[in-house]
């Protein structure tokens, strides 16, 4: 149970809203644009957006983690075209695969036309008796191999996985990961790899903001216009506890201790794991299983560069080799040329770890990219780096097991039990994009705003 400690003392000030939203990311900013003066939305940090953020390192600029728009909903592509307007530009991805027999496009599994002849051929082969077989995969690593077959498995899903899961691929769930992952027939693959024209991945049509010079830059001007449609959002107010039998919630600020008293709903973007312990009288071990809930967390290591830039780097590079620390590097000029001044640029080099082990330290990670970028011979002669940083997201990938999926599940429903309504990828505790983010938190909003009907 909840130590009762957050509701020992009074609070120095109450606040009564109707509808109260737990966290100022991107659903929570979503959901409450659309509710007006009817919904407050508290926010820990000193700025909103969530992991949609960008920062500035000196005259450049990195987001958190890179976010592309893809609209999977008609609905959400036009409000949020509407909100950012001329700003919002079309950016087609153009990412590539480092494999250890060759660079091609990604998705790689359509783009084999880059590699060797003889990779290719043993690919097709895997391929075609991988689907000729036709099993039913019981863990993540029979499903890559059914998907694709040994060889592209060996070239590229087993050790770019083993990087990004940070454990054995066997013991991670076959469902909840469809996400990031591309499945065409062998017809498609067989056109990949006689073709060298680009193949569409399952995201092809992205977007991202390209302001004016001047201002802010990055994914963040999606996140700062959604919160200048929030009539009420408190921002630097810490959730210390939840008590849903009064309809309270307690927060802390600079300002002191405030009870946000709601009369009709609580919504909570706030990491599952979060909200459920801080619910007054949530079963202990409901408590424990959600605090072991396995998820990783996101370095992102953010280097300043001073010289020329790299040229055909595309987007960001994939790296299957197990000697460089990072998953992919993203060049954020790629995504907007403002990003860094003209004599410069910005790569973003993401690291995962899993949030149960130590948490390395910031110089050590930052010494450990730069001796990976080094390997990868991404730093010409005449670049230097002039700043570095680092952000970390933890939460940043939820890890799929069956026995995640049903506490997770079993932990939404008691929320719901108790009024409160999960929403978003942590929220929900499961893998969302942006769009899908914002459509789910558009709809709520939506529903909540209907007129009732006798």
């Amino acid at each position: 149970m909840l130590d009762p400690s957050p509701w020992a003392d009074p609070a120095d000030r109450e606040v009564e809203t109707e509808v109260l939203i737990l966290g100022g990311g991107l659903a929570g900013l979503s959901a409450g644009s659309l509710l007006g003066d009817r919904a407050v939305v508290v926010e820990a940090a000193d700025r909103p957006g969530g992991l949609v953020r960008t920062e500035r390192v000196g005259n450049h600029w990195f987001d958190h983690v890179i976010h592309l728009l893809y609209f999977s909903h008609p609905d959400v592509e036009a409000r949020v075209r509407a909100l950012l307007g001329d700003v919002l530009r079309p950016c087609p991805p153009d990412a590539r695969v480092e494999t250890a027999r060759g660079t091609t496009r990604f998705p790689v599994q359509l783009n084999l036309h880059g590699l060797p002849a003889e990779v290719r051929a043993a690919c097709l082969t895997d391929l075609r008796a991988a689907h000729a077989r036709g099993t039913t995969p019981g863990d993540y690593e029979e499903l890559l191999l059914s998907a694709f077959g040994r060889t592209l498995c060996e070239l590229f899903f087993f050790p770019y996985n083993r990087k990004l899961w940070r454990r054995p691929l066997d013991t991670l769930s076959a469902s909840g990961f469809h996400w990031n992952l591309t499945r065409p027939s062998v017809a498609e693959v067989e056109r990949g790899a006689d073709s060298a024209r680009p193949a569409d991945g399952y995201n092809a049509r992205g977007w991202y903001p390209r302001p004016a010079p001047g201002g802010r830059r990055g994914m963040e001007v999606l996140s700062q216009a959604l919160a200048d449609q929030v009539r009420d959002l408190r921002l630097r107010h810490t959730v210390t506890a939840v008590d849903p039998s009064s309809r309270t919630v307690r927060t802390r600020s600079p300002e002191g201790v405030t009870d946000f008293r709601y009369t009709h709903d609580c919504v909570s973007t706030l990491p599952l794991p979060a909200t459920v312990e801080l619910c007054r009288g949530a079963p202990e071990e409901l408590v424990a299983r959600c605090r072991a809930l396995p998820r990783n967390r996101v370095r992102s290591v953010a280097l300043a560069v001073q010289g020329p830039r790299p040229r055909d780097t595309g987007h960001w590079r994939y790296y299957t080799r197990e000697d460089v620390p990072f998953t992919r590097l993203v060049f954020m000029t790629e995504f907007d040329p403002d990003m860094a001044p003209a004599d410069g640029w910005g790569v973003l080099a993401e690291v995962l770890e899993p949030s149960e082990a130590p948490r390395a330290a910031d110089d050590t990670l930052v010494a450990d990219v730069l001796r990976g970028v080094g390997t990868v011979g991404l730093l010409g002669a005449d670049c230097r780096v002039v700043g570095s940083r680092v952000f970390t997201s933890d939460p940043g990938y939820v890890v799929f097991t069956d026995e995640a999926r049903q506490t997770a599940d079993e932990a939404v429903r008691h929320l719901a039990s108790l009024g409160i309504t999960p929403l978003g990828r942590y929220g929900t505790w499961t893998y969302s994009s942006m769009s899908q983010v914002m459509e789910e938190a558009f709809a709520w909003a939506a529903r909540r705003s209907a007129p009732a009907t006798t």
